[in-house]
């Protein structure tokens, strides 16, 4: 079987892990020839794979007058089936079109897109996408159930493949530990969140859950907020000052992906006070690692943390309870640490990527 995917997104946040998973994968399996379309960006990001050939397109992502050009790149390319893991859907295309849409959260909160021209080429792109599209994948039942109801699809139209975390994942020793925490200038015991700064990620209210602890708490740990200082950064940083724990509060920046099971790892808790989530990969690594997870209650998340984290509303106060229960509480950290891991066990990738696989094969025939 020969398939079309377009690998211009494997340096993207959620989606390019998703991508680069699932080729990763791809690329073990010699009777499945994939055709990968990259751009000069992410050519140097694709898996190795005997059975990859690439197709160079520098066309803009939030371009509809682009979406011809692809098409008639993947018909050039002789594809049975064409993958596209986010919603931009070519136009034209001589086979079956297999659309992975893992959310709809810029319709939710559109200022998680930065720029006015931007949100409103998202939606047009959503909206033309899920009307081409063949079939559709998306990664949680919650997202299936918002995708139904807002585009009015059939149910057989949309299919559930949950995410897998990586093997990567996993306790690393206090060597590892103290290298990665050293490379970003993290202080130990620390509370660690990973992530975007866009608004439905819900930082400020995690850093007014910090200044809330208890004082002989909240001096005694650093609250780390790691991921690439864009969106509203400033402004957590700016509330943290406010409310006067900015001294304890620590934002190193981009991680890079092989740090982040030492970065896990180093934590004495992680928390994920996000609002909506397609899935939510973090709180899941995090206890792929071992680490105890407090985890808002909303969207999509109590279908993937189940009882391996301790599932509390995304309010400030909430999140302040949720933290001091598991500091102070042995056993539970403990028990969130053995649950966890037990949890994370059941995502794997080679259960998405078969279940991926068949996919192509119902819509290929």
């Amino acid at each position: 079987m020969r398939i079309g995917f377009d690998a211009r997104f494997i340096s993207w946040k959620g989606v390019g892990t998703y991508s680069r998973s699932l080729l990763k994968q791809f690329a073990q399996l010699p009777d499945l020839e994939v055709v990968c379309f990259v751009n000069d960006d992410t050519s140097d990001r694709l898996p190795p794979g005997d059975n990859f050939t690439t197709v160079t397109l520098n066309e803009e992502v939030f371009s509809t007058r682009s979406l011809n050009k692809i098409g008639a790149a993947v018909n050039k390319a002789g594809c049975e089936l064409f993958h596209t893991p986010y919603v931009v859907a070519p136009s034209g295309l001589d086979c079956p079109l297999l659309v992975t849409a893992h959310d709809i959260i810029p319709l939710l909160f559109p200022k998680s897109i930065p720029g006015f021209r931007e949100r409103r080429a998202y939606r047009g792109l959503l909206a033309d996408a899920i009307q081409k599209a063949d079939h559709i994948i998306t990664v949680s039942t919650v997202s299936q159930s918002y995708l139904l109801a807002h585009f009015k699809l059939p149910l057989g139209k949309v299919s559930v493949i949950l995410d897998g975390v990586g093997r990567e994942f996993g306790p690393r020793s206090e060597h590892e530990i103290k290298a990665v925490c050293t490379k970003y200038k993290i202080g130990q015991p620390n509370i660690l969140w990973l992530g975007e700064f866009v608004a439905h990620k819900n930082v400020s209210a995690l850093v007014s859950a910090f200044a809330a602890l208890s004082p002989k708490i909240r001096s005694h740990y650093k609250l780390v907020l790691a991921g690439e200082k864009g969106g509203d950064w400033k402004e957590v940083k700016k509330e943290a000052d406010r409310r006067g724990v900015g001294g304890h509060v620590i934002i190193p920046g981009f991680i890079s992906d092989p740090d982040l099971p030492a970065l896990y790892s180093a934590a004495e808790l992680f928390v994920y006070p996000s609002l909506y989530e397609g899935f939510g990969l973090p709180p899941l690594e995090a206890m792929a690692c071992g680490t105890p997870v407090v985890c808002s209650n909303s969207s999509s998340l109590p279908e993937v943390i189940g009882d391996g984290g301790l599932l509390v509303s995304p309010r400030s106060a909430a999140l302040s309870a949720g933290i001091t229960e598991v500091l102070n509480n042995d056993n539970l950290k403990q028990r969130l640490r053995r649950r966890g891991r037990e949890r994370a066990a059941l995502f794997s990738w080679d259960t998405a990527v078969a279940k991926t696989l068949d996919l192509y094969r119902e819509l290929a025939r």
